[in-house]
């Protein structure tokens, strides 16, 4: 317990995916707070919630300049950090900023009300959804056959909906840099400068992504060695490089967690990454024969990872 008298250190953590801790869970979403994820039938209704925030995440396993444990075990134990922890699995910017679109009955996460002059740290993954990562893989992993998904194309999203165009894209090797630069860039941009007006004390660190294969994705079927460096080597470090331009842009701190994850994504050893699963699904995951939620997100060892590479920024 902290001293009742000292303002415990205000830290919202907001963002999609990797952020709550979508993976990190050891099986049957045990690791999950309830509270984000259940599911039940109300009649002819269903109700669930499919944030995922896991006790394991990597902004509860890192540890702050200052602290002997990690943020997880004292804001467990009302210490002296005070975790508001909204991020949520399959987010986009528009889920995020506010007047957006809900999440799971829920608000966007700045209507939410975590931010104001008292908040010191806001930590936020955003992006990997916008970039169209789940269309992407999902053309590389199971719907190429033949072809080099990069030459293929995908049918368009509105980048402040998510809702389907009807338009196509053209070779993804060649929309994947524009969407990355036109479009994704400056909507992280946007949640960015409402953190800054929300919260106009706090330091903000914008974390990124990792490459997600190693080995050339020799173990996921349907990802070729010719497929394999164009996701890595190509899209990966371009949304990094726009992530960076975001955060500089606004005086944010940009986190790269890719060289902490050398060697330990999909396909290496150990495997920090989930590949293909499923089985081991939780409450409120896809239903079967569909993969798991948990594909390409972090294990727990993966959210450790992520945890270094914030602890380096701090």
């Amino acid at each position: 317990m902290h001293d009742p008298g000292e303002r415990p250190l205000h830290h919202p953590a907001a963002g999609q995916d990797d952020e709550p801790g979508e993976g990190a869970d050891n099986e049957g979403g045990k690791d999950y707070f309830r509270e984000t994820d259940y599911k039940e039938d109300l009649g002819d209704s269903e109700v669930l919630n499919k944030c995922h925030r896991s006790k394991q995440a990597w902004i509860r396993q890192a540890t702050l300049p200052g602290r002997s444990q990690s943020i997880g075990t004292i804001s467990d134990d009302y210490g002296n950090v005070d975790l508001s922890f909204i991020a949520c699995s399959g987010a986009r910017t528009y889920n995020i900023w506010t007047g957006g679109k809900n999440q799971w009955d829920s608000l966007p996460q700045m209507d939410l009300g975590y931010l104001d002059q008292n908040t010191d740290i806001v930590t936020i993954a955003v992006g990997g959804n916008d970039s169209l990562f789940t269309d992407v893989f999902n053309e590389c992993v199971w719907k190429a056959g033949l072809s080099l998904c990069q030459n293929t194309e995908i049918e368009k999203r509105n980048p402040d909906t998510g809702d389907k165009t009807g338009e196509m894209t053209g070779p993804l090797k060649d929309f994947m840099p524009t969407w990355l630069a036109n479009q994704v860039k400056p909507r992280i941009v946007k949640v960015l400068n409402e953190i800054k007006t929300l919260a106009p004390q706090a330091k903000i660190y914008l974390v990124g992504y990792p490459p997600l294969l190693s080995g050339n994705g020799h173990c996921i079927p349907g990802i070729g060695t010719e497929e394999a460096p164009w996701l890595n080597d190509e899209v990966a470090p371009k949304l990094s490089q726009e992530m960076k331009a975001a955060a500089t842009s606004v005086g944010a701190t940009f986190v790269d967690p890719a060289p902490d994850f050398q060697s330990k994504a999909i396909c290496g050893d150990p495997e920090s990454i989930h590949g293909i699963v499923t089985d081991g699904r939780s409450e409120a995951d896809n239903d079967a024969p569909n993969p798991s939620m948990k594909p390409f997100h972090p294990k727990i060892s993966g959210a450790r990872l992520y945890a270094n590479a914030l602890e380096r920024a701090l």
